[in-house]
């Protein structure tokens, strides 16, 4: 006996979940991550896309789970219709440097009440890595110059080449060049003959 109505209690259980499940409303949201790079002081707006997939009207809100002063959600509440899409816009202000880490919240609350739940929503992190305007302008430098590295060693190595090309062209015409042989025959020297007879006057 005890055994049939742990199995009743068991379905009706299971019942209750899926039916729960079913009536709730399906979220979406496009990107799933956000990772941004400020400096102080700057402000930045990104945008999401909020989804309804579920096959009923319902009220969506988007916040953030903390850092309420540093980011602002337009629009934060607004209703989706089955299938329909929301474009969210997530305006950052970053008030001091370091690393932040949150969370923004999505919840659904569908419009039918017999079907009244509030699902487990949906949470799309956030990280936010302030940085001294210093630091930002050089990790800049340093990103251009990785991305650029192949062509200034070409460019270097193309610059060599040539400095040396010139150098082997200068140093051929500054070596004095040799007058070619004369072809004409010289005309052969007679030695005076030695022991002549002195004639005396």
């Amino acid at each position: 006996m005890k055994f049939k109505i742990l199995i009743i209690l068991l379905f009706v259980f299971c019942l209750l979940f899926f039916f729960d499940s079913a009536l709730a409303i399906g979220i979406g949201a496009k990107p799933s991550f956000l990772d941004l790079e400020l400096k102080a002081g700057q402000s930045k707006e990104v945008k999401i896309l909020v989804y309804n997939i579920s096959q009923e009207a319902g009220i969506f809100q988007v916040f953030p789970d903390e850092l309420n002063e540093w980011i602002k959600i337009e629009p934060n509440n607004f209703r989706l219709e089955a299938g329909e899409n929301e474009g969210i816009k997530i305006k950052i202000l970053a008030k001091e440097e370091g690393e932040r880490v949150t969370n923004l919240s999505v919840l659904a609350i569908p419009l039918d009440r017999r079907s009244f739940s509030v699902g487990p929503g949906l949470k799309i992190p956030l990280k936010l890595n302030v940085k001294e305007e210093k630091s930002i302008f050089l990790a800049s430098v340093l990103e251009v110059f990785k991305q650029s590295l192949p062509w200034i060693l070409v460019g270097i190595l193309a610059i060599v080449l040539i400095g040396l090309f010139l150098l082997k062209f200068l140093k051929r015409r500054g070596t004095p060049t040799r007058p070619p042989p004369s072809r004409r025959r010289r005309a052969p020297v007679i030695a005076p003959p030695e022991n002549l007879p002195v004639e005396k006057l």
